[in-house]
């Protein structure tokens, strides 16, 4: 999947891959947050939006279509409040060429937690987005002011094909899936977990699932993709 995306000279978007830290995660006794596979790969998926200075502001607590319950403190030249109901918009300057079968979904950043807001998931046809990528936040704490520091990532858009989601069938069957009644099945998921929380318990990790195998290394199913790699090229 290839996408250009242009920037207004002057925007004050920061546009980049998702990083893999994460302060919560950093905090963890020994850093073994990072051990569980699916929450790292899940870290990376999709490109992170930030801004280039500082935002502060201050809700009073009113939810209402006015927009006057939202003061600004700084930032007022890259972020409104024009929408009203506690949200906060942005002017990104980013304009993504109009593709075939390719929208952009947004999202608050996987595994970042933001005191005070949380980013309004959209979905947008490249194809029929007219102007920059809007971003909007969702004020949830009144009466503070909150300070969003210059680079802290608020949102994360994510390329995809709604033409490949849409019509998916999912079928909801009663009982064990036939694969859960094979002894080979059941020993192995048995053993695995036992391995698991054994070693969990002594602050080990076993791998299992990042390695796609079973309780004796053997390999046990596969993975997509081990990692996510977007490479973002600013032509500034």
């Amino acid at each position: 999947m290839k996408i250009k995306v242009y920037k207004d000279v002057g925007s004050p978007a920061i546009l980049d891959q998702l990083p893999m830290n994460r302060d919560w995660m950093d905090a963890t006794f020994d850093r073994h947050a990072y051990q569980c596979f699916p929450v790292s790969l899940a870290n990376r998926a999709g490109l992170g939006v930030a801004f280039k200075e500082d935002l502060s502001f201050r809700w009073d607590g009113v939810n209402t279509s006015s927009n006057h319950h939202i003061e600004i403190i700084k930032g007022g030249n890259f972020a409104h409040t024009n929408r009203g109901n506690r949200s906060i918009s942005f002017e990104t300057g980013l304009y993504f060429s109009p593709e075939e079968n390719i929208s952009i979904m947004t999202t608050p950043p996987p595994n970042i937690f933001l005191d005070g807001i949380q980013c309004i998931s959209t979905i947008i046809s490249t194809s029929a987005l007219i102007g920059s990528l809007p971003i909007a936040i969702m004020v949830t704490k009144a009466k503070e002011i909150i300070t969003i520091p210059a680079g802290t990532i608020v949102a994360s858009i994510l390329p995809i094909s709604l033409s490949e989601l849409n019509n998916t069938e999912v079928s909801i069957i009663s009982g064990q899936p036939n694969f859960m009644s094979e002894n080979s099945w059941t020993e192995r998921i048995k053993r695995r977990g036992e391995i698991s929380q054994e070693l969990n318990s002594k602050g080990e990790w076993t791998h299992f699932y990042r390695n796609a195998v079973d309780h004796n290394n053997n390999p046990y199913g596969e993975h997509e993709a081990k990692k996510i790699l977007i490479k973002v090229t600013d032509e500034d």
